[in-house]
């Protein structure tokens, strides 16, 4: 039915399509919606010549099943125009995601208004189109800069702030538990010193790799400064917190780095209280990673909640 979706292009000079416009005509009563007449970029969006797509149905979003949505919700928009004494219609509008055969996605956004009002059950309508692919594209750059440390590619110190506001909302509504592991790497200026920043941003892209693999999709993990990241965990007690930062600091010291020798790591964990405040959770898991370093590093620490675990 849509025989130029396969086509879409770009001008001959790589410009982007701007305003796609289509002029439809609509018989009250009639499921088809055809096009009377189009403007160079609707070709350039859609692909075809102005004459192929005389009197073919518009083409709206990429998908078919999307298209026939649109359509009846078009006429669902239209039926009451025929009992009206002025015929106007506002119009709707829309945006929709696609993808292409080769899997990028693309952005479209729509609008269809009248031209004039509808005499005698006819109207003629505007189909305005807009690929806005590309400045989503940009405002999702922007949002990953905004959000993402930038050698790491974890959560930053601003996002994870939020993220731990709404997680102490829902644990507030639904009580159920949640915990947070703070951890350091030990000695780390001492990393940088002997192989260089360099070498030190290695090791921290590579212990980066580590803790992905060893958290849940639940989990949030972000680079708080230097060498201290927060592992948040939702759904996990204290004990199940402990465990997992205690798997973490074992995998850590056996790992391979770029240095010779281990690299070992400090851990702090606190579950949140009821009603507990941002401030007091964040205090209670530093001065728990405290405990930690003040007992010889290389170890976790829950603040004398439960017993601290070194293990080899």
């Amino acid at each position: 039915m849509y025989q130029h979706y396969a086509r879409p292009r770009s001008d001959a000079d790589g410009e982007r399509p701007g305003h796609a416009v289509a002029i439809l005509s609509v018989q009250e009563g009639s499921p088809e919606i055809h096009i009377v007449d189009v403007n160079t970029d609707y070709q350039r969006l859609w692909g075809g010549s102005r004459e192929s797509w005389l009197g073919s149905p518009p083409v709206i979003v990429q998908q078919e099943a999307a298209n026939r949505q649109i359509f009846a919700q078009l006429h669902e928009a239209l039926h009451p125009l025929k009992d009206s004494s002025d015929g106007t219609f506002e119009g709707i509008s829309g945006g929709e995601v696609s993808r292409h055969n080769d899997g990028k996605r693309r952005h479209i956004e729509w609008r269809i208004t009248a031209m004039g009002a509808c005499h005698n059950g006819q109207c003629t309508l505007v189909l305005t189109q807009r690929d806005v692919t590309e400045q989503m594209e940009k405002e999702a750059q922007l949002e990953r800069l905004a959000t993402t440390d930038m050698l790491t590619g974890l959560v930053n110190r601003s996002q994870f702030d939020t993220v731990l506001k709404s997680e102490l909302n829902r644990h507030d509504r639904y009580s159920r538990p949640l915990s947070l592991i703070m951890l350091d790497l030990d000695y780390f200026k001492d990393i940088n010193d002997n192989y260089g920043h360099d070498v030190g941003d290695q090791v921290l892209i590579e212990l980066t790799h580590l803790l992905k693999r060893n958290l849940r999709k639940a989990d949030c993990c972000a680079r708080w400064g230097g060498e201290e990241f927060m592992l948040l965990a939702p759904e996990t007690s204290l004990e199940q917190a402990v465990r997992l930062a205690d798997k973490i600091r074992s995998t850590i010291k056996h790992a391979v780095f770029p240095i010779q020798g281990s690299v070992t790591a400090s851990f702090g964990v606190v579950e949140v209280h009821p009603q507990e405040s941002l401030k007091s959770v964040m205090k209670r898991a530093d001065n728990a990673l405290y405990f930690a370093k003040d007992k010889g590093r290389d170890r976790v620490s829950s603040g004398g909640l439960l017993s601290s675990a070194k293990q080899a």
